[in-house]
């Protein structure tokens, strides 16, 4: 009885049964709350939400080659958001401002797929290596986990950096062969 009712509940976009993948499109201005409440959520009870959030505001402003963003829907509910552009005043470099993945929709592929599509559109940018600037801290190391297994790897780091034994981390993800 109990696997029926399961099975004849109406699922959500953030239901983990949900097995439909979601798409990947530019983020919009409409998106703008939707957005904004994932990386808050992801950032919230830490000291480094301003970064994320002033990305996204960027992004949604348009106009930069530097803050540029994308959003994974599924059932016509974002569930997923990546803040992403070239580095200003480089050429070939890209990087994630921030990747943030609604609860419900973790652990499915949404956070790989948009690490995947923000990799896409900076290698058709002209980029061979994209770099992430993150703390070496616990409350982001979910973030960390995700470009990890992205492919992202550790390329440098500045010890001390957000305060007392927090470093600022660089990791790098090659685009191209031989851009290492």
């Amino acid at each position: 009885m109990r696997e029926r009712a399961a099975r004849d509940a109406p699922h959500s976009a953030l239901d983990t049964r949900h097995s439909v993948p979601p798409s990947v499109r530019p983020l919009r201005p409409e998106d703008a709350a939707a957005a904004h409440a994932l990386l808050a959520s992801a950032v919230d009870g830490t000291p480094y939400g301003e970064s994320p959030l002033d990305a996204l505001r960027a992004a949604l402003g348009g106009g930069s080659d530097e803050a540029r963003g994308m959003v994974a829907v599924r059932a016509g509910e974002v569930v997923g958001v990546a803040l992403y552009g070239d580095v200003a005043g480089t050429i070939g470099a890209g990087r994630v401002h921030a990747v943030a993945v609604a609860a419900g929709a973790r652990r499915q592929g949404v956070g790989a797929r948009l690490c995947a599509e923000v990799a896409a559109a900076l290698r058709t940018r002209g980029s061979r290596v994209v770099v992430a600037e993150l703390p070496d801290d616990d409350v982001v190391a979910p973030l960390r986990a995700l470009l990890t297994r992205a492919g992202f790897r550790e390329e440098s780091r500045v010890s001390d950096f957000y305060r007392d034994g927090v470093a600022l981390v660089f990791l790098r993800l090659d685009l191209l062969p031989g851009t290492d």
